[in-house]
């Protein structure tokens, strides 16, 4: 039975490849270079360069002896019909207006945009997809472009490099109604990533201010509030959220260390004539970006 069941798993090996190569080398006998999705929404981070990099790609061959230029420009027309704005062109500058390479062994191309961080942090537009880069490959020589993947649309957004979802441990002082008699310590998280830590999740406001699902103990509906990190000195402002049950204020001194990805936070607030005093550390865990699972285990500074 089980050199049955080999055989067979060597059998399938054998014909995925012959089925893998057939589709890699162009039985045709020409290369094309095509870019590799219609639409790609993508993310830029601040605080993480400002930078993003657009590909385009080579099929038919199974190795690249030589290096090849495709020329593109930017075509506001490919928006057309979409509900996207072009990106104004005093927003971003590429690392080459008209050509992108793809050099002698591989099999794509790059072509870096680098952002201007003032125009990105004036414009409350955006926060969500709104704006998009259209890109066209108009020429490729020596090679055909790939019909139907001539064109790529880039969506934008911003997101700030407090964004992700972040381990909760701290404690709760509890004070007696209209008197500075503490009560009851409510302690909660314990080691990140334990059984017992919160999760709270922060999600970009602007440029340097996040909001936070949750006050101390309380989570969800109902709890909010906002930081503030000023790139000077790395300290946070505790902002009170209208929208939340609780307003929180400042108690001392809070900060962001960006080694570590973790705020340090003292604040205050009131609830039903008592007086609630909190002191956390929130650290980051993980982060969803343009569809990747970024976690603090993979490449994040401090890990």
């Amino acid at each position: 039975m089980k050199r049955y069941y080999l055989l067979s798993i060597i059998a399938l090996i054998l014909f995925s490849c012959e089925e893998y190569e057939d589709y890699v080398v162009d039985t045709a006998g020409y290369t094309n270079v095509y870019f590799p999705k219609d639409v790609l929404p993508r993310s830029i981070v601040s605080g993480e360069g400002l930078t993003i990099k657009v590909g385009v790609y080579l099929g038919g061959v199974r190795t690249n002896t030589t290096e090849r230029r495709v020329t593109f420009t930017l075509d506001n027309e490919v928006l057309n019909e979409t509900s996207y704005t072009p990106l104004p062109s005093d927003y971003f500058t590429l690392s080459d207006p008209e050509e992108i390479v793809i050099p002698e062994g591989s099999f794509q191309g790059l072509v870096s945009i680098q952002f201007d961080s003032l125009k990105l942090a004036a414009d409350t537009l955006l926060k969500d997809f709104h704006y998009a880069l259209p890109f066209r490959i108009t020429s490729a020589a020596g090679d055909s472009i790939l019909t139907d993947h001539e064109t790529t649309i880039i969506p934008l957004k911003l997101m700030n490099t407090f964004e992700g979802n972040f381990y909760q441990v701290g404690s709760v002082k509890e004070f007696l109604p209209g008197l500075n008699v503490l009560d009851t310590v409510y302690v909660y998280g314990d080691t990140l990533d334990g059984p017992k830590t919160p999760l709270r999740s922060l999600k970009s406001i602007m440029m340097d201010s996040v909001t936070v699902d949750g006050i101390g103990t309380r989570g969800g509906a109902g709890y909010f509030m906002k930081l503030k990190v000023n790139s000077e000195d790395n300290s946070v402002n505790v902002i009170a959220d209208p929208s939340s049950i609780y307003q929180v204020e400042p108690n001392g001194k809070s900060t962001w260390n960006p080694v570590k990805r973790r705020f340090t936070l003292s604040y205050k607030y009131s609830f039903d004539g008592r007086n609630f005093e909190v002191e956390e550390t929130l650290t980051f865990r993980n982060r969803v970006r343009d569809g990747i699972d970024e976690w603090r285990w993979d490449g994040f500074p401090g890990n």
